[in-house]
C-alpha cells in the first residue's frame, strides 16, 4: 500500500513492527525525492560522501552508513516531516529548500514527537544492518520516482562526469537490476513468512 497523503506521525503509532518499517522506507523514499537539499545539508554535516543529489544517490549514501547514528537520527526526522500534516505533494515542491529551513518549520512538530522519533531511529537503524534493506528502498525509491513523474529539473545536481554507458550497457544493467531486486524481495518474503510462521 501507497502512503502518499496520510498522517505518517499518528499511523506510526498505531501500526504494528511491519507496518511501521514499511511507513518509515516509504517515508524515506519521499524524504530523499523532495528533499534532496536538505538530504545532502545532512550528509555534508555528518562528512558522508554522495555522487549527487538525485533520490537514488541520495539513498545509496544513507544505506551505505548504516551505523552512523547522527545521520540516521536526523534522516528520520526530515522523514516525518514530509507527511507531517497529511498534506503532501509530489509535484510542485520546493526540493531545494535547507535542512535548517525545514528544520525550522518542524520543530514544534518534531518536539512534541520526541519517543516516536527515537524509536523510528532505532527501528531503522536496525532494518538498516538487514542485508535486504538496501534492495527494498532503492525499489521504494524508484516507485516513487515514477509517481512523481522525473526528477525536477529546478534541482541543480551535483555529479561527477563520468563514460557515459552504451544503450547495450543499459539494457544489460537495468535487466541485471530487475533480477536482483526480484530475488531480493523473494528471498525477504520468505523469511518474512517464515519468521511469522514460526512466532
Amino acid at each position: 500500500m501507497k502512503l502518499i497523503k496520510h498522517n505518517a506521525i499518528e499511523n506510526f503509532s498505531t501500526f504494528n513492527k511491519h507496518e511501521k518499517e514499511d511507513l518509515i522506507i516509504q517515508e524515506l523514499s519521499k524524504a530523499f525525492l523532495l528533499y534532496p537539499r536538505a538530504t545532502a545539508d545532512i550528509l555534508d554535516t555528518c562528512g558522508i560522501k554522495y555522487k549527487s543529489i538525485r533520490s537514488q544517490d541520495l539513498a545509496l549514501a544513507v544505506e551505505s552508513n548504516a551505523n552512523n547514528l547522527k545521520m540516521i537520527n536526523r534522516i528520520v526526522r526530515l522523514a516525518f516531516l514530509v507527511n507531517q500534516k497529511g498534506e503532501t505533494k509530489l509535484k510542485a515542491h520546493d526540493r531545494n529548500i535547507s535542512y535548517r529551513n525545514v528544520m525550522r518549520t518542524g520543530k514544534t512538530f518534531l518536539d512534541s514527537n520526541k519517543e516516536n522519533m527515537k524509536e523510528a531511529t532505532l527501528l531503522t537503524r536496525d532494518m538498516m544492518k538487514e542485508k535486504i534493506f538496501s534492495k527494498i528502498l532503492k525499489k521504494q525509491v524508484e516507485q516513487y520516482e515514477n509517481l512523481d513523474g522525473e526528477e525536477p529539473k529546478n534541482v541543480v545536481v551535483e555529479e561527477k562526469k563520468e563514460d557515459a554507458p552504451t544503450k547495450s550497457n543499459k539494457k544489460w544493467i537495468w535487466i541485471g537490476l530487475s533480477a536482483t531486486i526480484l530475488v531480493g524481495l523473494g528471498v525477504y518474503l520468505y523469511i518474512r513468512f517464515n519468521k511469522n510462521k514460526a512466532e
